[in-house]
Parts: C-alpha cells; sequence; structure tokens
C-alpha cells in the first residue's frame, strides 16, 4: 500500500511538471515571436525615417542641378566654395552684393548643419573618389557603398557611439546617389556616365528613444505572457488536484463498499453458496459500469470545450457546462433541437453539404464554424466532429467546440497593422501596390479605366517648424479623413510615407471624372486645418496618370503620375496635372 500511495503522488507530479513544462515552452515561443515583430516595428521606422530625409535631400540635390547651381549671398555661414571649380563661382551684383554659387554637393553640407541642430540627425555626403577630403566614407559608409555597387538600394544598421564623433546607439541609413545627366557639369572629368554610383548620403539618426519605447514594449510582453502562463499552468493543476481528490474518495467508497460486501458474504456464504459466482459477477459488472460512467461524467462536465452528442437524425441530446457557456443556451432549450438554431448565416448550404459528406466519408471533420450566440452576438469556433458507428448506419455523433474569437481578432489587428499606415490608420504602400496591381487586372479583365493620383502636401514643412511634429501628425489624420471625403467608399486612399498620399478612382468614365474628384482634393486640402496648436494653411499638388495604358505596369504608372506631380510643383504646387498634358 506504500508504495502504490508513493507511486500515486509521483505521477501527478510529473504532470504537473509537464503541464508547467509545456506552458512554459508555448509562452516561451509567443514572447519571442512578439520580441521579433517588436524589433521588425522599429526597423521599419527608422528605415522610413532615414529614407524621408535621404528623399528629401535628394530631391532638393536634383533640383539644385537642374538649374546648374544656385547663387546665395556670401556671409559669414556661406563662403564661396573652394572645392567648386567653376568660371562663374563668384558674382557681384550692381550694388555691390557678393554672390557665390552654391553646387548640390555644397547644399547638402548646408542642409546637414540644419538637419543636425532642428532633427539631431547627421547627414553625410559621401564618395570613394571624393572632390572634397572631409566626404571620404567612413569604415562603415564604405562597405555601404561596396554594397550598393553590388545591386542593394539602402543599407539600414544600428551602431553603437552614433558614428563619427557621436555617442550612443544611433540608427544610420543610407542609400545610393545615382549620376544623372545635370551632375555631369562637375563630375563628367572623373570619369563618371550617367546611371553611375556617384556616393551616397549617409543618415545618422539617435535610436535612444527608440530603444527605449522597443524595451519598454518588450517588458510589457514579458509581463503580459509570464502572466497568462502562470494562469493557464495554475488553472491546469488546479483541475488535476480538484480530479485526484476526487478519485481518491471514489477509491475510498469502493473500498468501504467491498469490506461491506465481504462481511455479508462470509456470513451468508454456507447458505447461498450456490449463488455466489452469479452474484460476485454482477456486483464486479456493476462496479465497472458505475466507476466508468463516473469518469465519463466527470471528463464531460468538466471540459473546457463545449461538447454536444447528436443522435443519427443530428438532433441534439446532450450538451455539458462549456457548450452552455460558450452558446448562452441552457441544456434544456437545445436538446431535441438541430445544431442549425445556432447558425449566423455567414455559411451557406453548400459548407454543411460537405461537412456532412466529409463526416460520411473519414468519419471525422473539424474546422472554423461561424455561430450566434443566444444574446445574437457573433463568434467564430474550432468545431470537431466524430461520427459513432458505421457509415452506412451511424448512431450519432459527438462534436466538441472551443471558442477561437479572441484569437481570430488578434490574427485581424496583426493582420491590419501589416497592411495600414500606423498614424492615419489608411493603407500603407504595401497595400497601395497590392491594390494597384488588382485595379491595373480587374481594368484589363472588364475593359474599364481608372485614375491613379499621387498627392503632395504643398507648405507642410512650414508646419511642422511652426507649430512641432505633433501638430504635423495631426494635420496628416485630417488630411487623410478629408481625402477619403473626396472619394467613393470603393475607392483606395492611401499613405506612402511622409506628406505623400495617393488615390485610385476605380472604373472612371475619363479624364473628366478624375479632374472632378482632382478639384474636389485640391479645395479639400486649401480650406484651414483647426489644430490644436493653430491654425494651419496647405495645399496639395495632385499628378494623375490614367490606366490601363499600353503596357504600363504598376510601376511605370507610378511613374508617370509622379512625372505629372512633378510638373505641378514645378509650375507653381496648389493644382493638378494629368501625365503627357502639356504644361
Amino acid at each position: 500500500m506504500a508504495s502504490e500511495s508513493a507511486s500515486g503522488d509521483a505521477h501527478p507530479l510529473r504532470v504537473v511538471a509537464l503541464i508547467y513544462l509545456c506552458g512554459a515552452l508555448l509562452f516561451g515561443t509567443l514572447l519571442v515571436l512578439e520580441w521579433r515583430l517588436i524589433d521588425r516595428s522599429v526597423v521599419a521606422i527608422a528605415r522610413e525615417r532615414g529614407a524621408a530625409l535621404f528623399s528629401l535631400i535628394q530631391t532638393t540635390r536634383e533640383w539644385n542641378a537642374r538649374h546648374g547651381g544656385v547663387y546665395v549671398v556670401v556671409d559669414e555661414s556661406t563662403q564661396p566654395n573652394p572645392w567648386l571649380k567653376h568660371p562663374a563661382r563668384d558674382l557681384q551684383t550692381t550694388d555691390g552684393v557678393r554672390l557665390t554659387m552654391v553646387n548640390p554637393a555644397y547644399m547638402t553640407r548646408q542642409i546637414a548643419d540644419l538637419a543636425l541642430h532642428a532633427e539631431g540627425a547627421r547627414l553625410h555626403l559621401t564618395s570613394l573618389k571624393p572632390i572634397r577630403p572631409e566626404n571620404r566614407p567612413d569604415a562603415w559608409e564604405a562597405m555601404a557603398l561596396a554594397r550598393f555597387e553590388a545591386g542593394e538600394t539602402e543599407v539600414l544598421a544600428l551602431v553603437e557611439g552614433g558614428g563619427e564623433g557621436g555617442s550612443g546607439p544611433a540608427h544610420r541609413y543610407m542609400a545610393p546617389l545615382l549620376v544623372r545627366e545635370p551632375c555631369l557639369q562637375c563630375h563628367a572629368e572623373q570619369g563618371y556616365q550617367v546611371g553611375d554610383i556617384r556616393g551616397g548620403i549617409s543618415v545618422t539618426m539617435p535610436a535612444e528613444v527608440l530603444i527605449a519605447r522597443r524595451d519598454q514594449l518588450r517588458m510589457r510582453a514579458v509581463f503580459v505572457y509570464l502572466l497568462a502562463g502562470l494562469l493557464a499552468a495554475g488553472l491546469m493543476h488546479g483541475l488535476l488536484r480538484a480530479n485526484r481528490r476526487h478519485v481518491v474518495q471514489v477509491r475510498r467508497i469502493n473500498a468501504e463498499q467491498e469490506r461491506l460486501i465481504e462481511r455479508r458474504t462470509v456470513e451468508l456464504a454456507e447458505a447461498n453458496r450456490r449463488l455466489a459466482g452469479e452474484v460476485d459477477l454482477h456486483r464486479r459488472s456493476e462496479q465497472r459500469l458505475a466507476a466508468s460512467e463516473s469518469r465519463y461524467r466527470a471528463i464531460f462536465d468538466s471540459a473546457a470545450e463545449g461538447i454536444m452528442l447528436l443522435d443519427a437524425a443530428l438532433r441534439i441530446v446532450q450538451v455539458n457546462p462549456a457548450f452552455c457557456e460558450i452558446t448562452g443556451y441552457a441544456a434544456e432549450e437545445v436538446l431535441g433541437r438541430k445544431p442549425s438554431m445556432l447558425g449566423s448565416g455567414r455559411h451557406d448550404r453548400a459548407f454543411f453539404r460537405e461537412l456532412l459528406a466529409t463526416l460520411a466519408a473519414a468519419g471525422r471533420w473539424q474546422g472554423e464554424v461561424w455561430n450566434r450566440r443566444k444574446d445574437g452576438d457573433l463568434y467564430v469556433q474550432w468545431m470537431s466532429a466524430v461520427r459513432i458507428g458505421e457509415a452506412d448506419a451511424p448512431e450519432g455523433f459527438v462534436a466538441t467546440m472551443t471558442d477561437i474569437t479572441s484569437r481570430k481578432q488578434t490574427e485581424e489587428k496583426l493582420r491590419f497593422r501589416a497592411n495600414h499606415d500606423a498614424l492615419t490608420g489608411l493603407p500603407n504602400r504595401r497595400l497601395f501596390e497590392d491594390r494597384l496591381q488588382s485595379a491595373i487586372a480587374s481594368a484589363l479583365r472588364h475593359g474599364e479605366r481608372f485614375a491613379l493620383m499621387l498627392v503632395d502636401l504643398d507648405h507642410f514643412k512650414g508646419v511642422n517648424d511652426r507649430f512641432g511634429h505633433l501638430a504635423g501628425d495631426a494635420l496628416l489624420v485630417e488630411v487623410g479623413r478629408r481625402l477619403e471625403l473626396c472619394v467613393r467608399a470603393s475607392d483606395t486612399v492611401a499613405r506612402l510615407g511622409g506628406d505623400e498620399f495617393a488615390v485610385i478612382l476605380g472604373e472612371v468614365g475619363g479624364r473628366e471624372d478624375a479632374a472632378e474628384v482632382a478639384e474636389r482634393i485640391c479645395a479639400a486640402m486649401a480650406l484651414p486645418f483647426e489644430l490644436g496648436e493653430g491654425v494651419a494653411h496647405i495645399g496639395a499638388s495632385v499628378g494623375i496618370a490614367l490606366g490601363p495604358q499600353d503596357d504600363a505596369d504598376a510601376g511605370e504608372l507610378q511613374r508617370r503620375a509622379d512625372a505629372a506631380l512633378y510638373a505641378v510643383k514645378h509650375d507653381g504646387r496648389g493644382g493638378f496635372r494629368f501625365h503627357g498634358e502639356p504644361a
């Protein structure tokens, strides 16, 4: 007896240890996945910020190069560039004002100084063949330039020390500068050709805030998953203890009954010798039946999953407490009725015909089913159904169900985050590109036309400079709302990054329909923006490309719309233009 007791005590301990171990592995894995998601979000934010600064510098450099350099007044902060070899580098106006030419490289250094003081970001123009010695690359930049030569389009890294002369962690972003036609004015003598990689611009951004936020999210995830794991393991531990107490009690009762029967058997042994065997057999059969029924009832009533027993005619004959908790129906409200009473209307008859056919052929089925609770709420459950009996003569069916509504909602939230802009809630560049591909395919399939609009905000930088970035974020949210009011519900409004938005108009009749929407957008953006910090005034420039055209793919349509947008901004902003439309 002592050996059996010790063995019985050791077995539950092993089960409890196994439960805690499995819980730790499960929630540990989920925690690792959550940490990876947090890390990817931090890298995406750093990449977007670096790409935005690089794009701004690249645009201003191209503008300078297209104009062959610009002249500014010579003062203490802007002295003649000793590295610029140009016969008309320095001029003097008729009223005696000294002017000096600022080329793209010199302008980049000027902007870098402004960015360092305003944004805390350090910009460095560099090249493997620099004209100016200070533009020589450091080790990290040289590595990035080598990767650009190998075909990469951008490089991002988290470094300690913040690059040259910095301290603390920093994100370093770098993208290549390609030689364009205007660049040959200064760099043709170095042997460059159009399309060559001239060098690059590195952006060094302090990462303390992002890392602190990442660490905060990590600690929150650790707390949540640790708490969830302890609660789950504790619950299973409690269920095992309760079940063990019940088993011990049943054994004690059985032992007492056996002792009582043995005393009565001794007293009646002589009188009932012939019947002893039959009585003993009957007694043992009853004990096994009672024990089996007791185990079945304990499992049925204490199971966390909802259980529903059906007869051969698919009528409900028994349900457990978990079923009532999930559906909201009491047992007496469902007995004798068919499971269709729980239907949500989201599955057609073909779905249930296939379910029954699978049960008949394979004897089991499992999958997701949308049902409706007694109070009318929809929920999704994971259901497993098993046939009892042979396929040609089923005796009934057993169905178990688990409410997975919370898990589905979490999956939907993660899917939404991956495809929508975190600030405005609009589709992001990834979802925009998917919908643009769908718009092209639909237009080609049905012979329809659609319009692609690229919307760029005018004077948005002034709002940030005057009111701050929080006010700028609030303005971007309001811009997204106004853009959605200008289009139909079936159209797409997306934020591509920074102050750049895109609109896909499906099934347009022609240029007139697109022009009407563009006019509404320009008018909406020209209205004052009531911000908490004050009233802001901006505008919008819109470039439009109609599709499908020729064999233009999604990338070509975006380039055409971008070219039209550039033409609008070149002509003074605050309007719209179709691609190919004369100035």
